[in-house]
């Protein structure tokens, strides 16, 4: 199994104004931000999304942690779900971890005392292993979810993306933070077969605006095997009134041996006005 993990800091996000007129209606909502007590603390809400390993099971997860209980809530994308709760304690490192428990299954979660480095480990549902990627939902970068899938245009005779058992579980999940201001970083969750990798990309500032709707261009890269790359590029359509999350676009794996080329679309989609 080949798993390549980065440490990904989304609780630090910040990101610059820009002056440009098409950003001037939603900056003056943001300068009322008043922001929460929980920020810097490990109490609150964290948000991320989940891939089942070998199968295409997939969706959103939502923990919040107050000082007397802790709960999860993973949503799927057939409609189902399920409600976890935990139990925690503090480890020597002063790190806050937490074991969350249903009959469908169960993970562990970690988290700094300042609200950093969200870790969610050993998890496993009815449907077998599974990664789960988190980010912390702070006042300033509230966090939106977009799940998703990936395919190839022609995967050829790649050992990997051509294996019939490795397409039908191809996931592409995306954690991205609302903010169109300037360039922020989205964490891309991408999982097939057994293999999966987190990485960050690059959010960038919004192109355009249609009613509640705005555009916004993503970016990023990871690699992929021993020499190996993947890029990707996608547009981003969200609703202010969080009412949809829309993400198409397209990836390319190189190799010393082959040049793939594919596509990216989540499960949800925006219809414009």
């Amino acid at each position: 199994m080949k798993k390549l993990l980065y440490v990904v800091l989304l609780g630090l996000l910040l990101a610059s104004c820009s002056t440009e007129e098409l950003n001037t209606e939603i900056k003056e909502g943001a300068k009322l931000t008043v922001f929460s007590s929980t920020d810097s603390s490990y109490l609150g809400t964290y948000k991320g999304t989940y891939a089942a390993f070998s199968s295409s099971k997939r969706g959103t997860v939502v923990i919040n942690i107050t000082e007397t209980s802790a709960t999860a809530l993973l949503q799927f994308v057939d409609g189902s779900e399920t409600l976890m709760t935990g139990t925690g304690s503090t480890g020597v490192t002063g790190m806050k971890t937490y074991s969350f428990n249903a009959l469908e299954g169960s993970f562990n979660f970690s988290v700094a005392a300042d609200g950093t480095l969200p870790t969610a480990s050993s998890v496993s549902l009815t449907e077998g292993a599974g990664s789960i990627v988190l980010a912390k939902d702070v006042t300033a970068t509230p966090i939106r979810l977009a799940t998703g899938t990936f395919g190839c245009e022609d995967c050829g005779d790649h050992p990997v993306l051509s294996d019939e058992n490795a397409q039908s579980s191809f996931i592409w999940n995306m954690i991205l933070p609302l903010d169109e201001f300037g360039e922020s970083l989205v964490i891309t969750q991408v999982s097939f077969g057994d293999s999966w990798f987190v990485a960050n990309g690059t959010l960038h500032e919004a192109y355009d605006k249609i009613g509640l709707l705005v555009y916004n261009d993503l970016s990023g890269s990871f690699p992929f095997g021993a020499s190996g790359e993947i890029t990707w590029d996608a547009t981003q359509m969200f609703s202010l009134d969080g009412a949809c999350i829309d993400v198409r676009g397209n990836w390319t794996m190189t190799s010393p041996s082959y040049e793939i080329e594919g596509w990216i679309k989540s499960d949800s989609s925006c219809n414009p006005l």
